[in-house]
């Protein structure tokens, strides 16, 4: 079996807004009521997103906001079901891209103040901080009509 083409980046965009809906605006209405309690809070919010980018994913090949516009995770070599410890990657990749959002926004903005050229699309030199560098832990989004084919 050959590995499906990526889904668009619209697709994946929609995808990736509805999971984060989904798992902050949960612990926020659970702790709504709560005054002191943001531990719970972070606990909850991980635990969440655990179970829907991890497991979800690992089970159905899909988080919430994946089934929800048509998209299903798939290794990039063969299009077969992801494995668990790659699943368990991808999501840890994930949480340490979010927080350094900052950083590359900001680095971008000063080399183009003092004119230091473009980005050379490195790791170490990525001014977007552009987490789609090839397939991330190997594996890959793809629209759930090109599984099917």
């Amino acid at each position: 079996m050959r590995a499906p083409r990526p889904a668009g980046e619209g697709r994946r965009v929609l995808a990736a807004t509805v999971d984060l809906f989904a798992v902050v605006c949960a612990p926020y209405l659970v702790m709504r009521g709560e005054d002191g309690r943001p531990l719970t809070a972070l606990a909850l919010l991980l635990g969440l997103s655990f179970a829907n980018q991890v497991l979800l994913t690992y089970v159905i090949r899909a988080s919430i906001g994946k089934l929800l516009t048509g998209i299903r995770v798939v290794r990039a070599v063969d299009g077969g079901r992801p494995g668990f410890w790659r699943t368990v990657y991808r999501w840890l990749s994930g949480l340490c891209w979010l927080p350094l959002q900052p950083y590359y926004w900001l680095r971008a903005f000063f080399r183009g103040v003092s004119g230091g050229g473009p980005a050379r699309g490195t790791v170490a030199d990525n001014d977007d901080g552009e987490l789609y560098h090839g397939d991330l832990a190997g594996l890959r989004y793809a629209r759930r009509r090109d599984l099917a084919g």
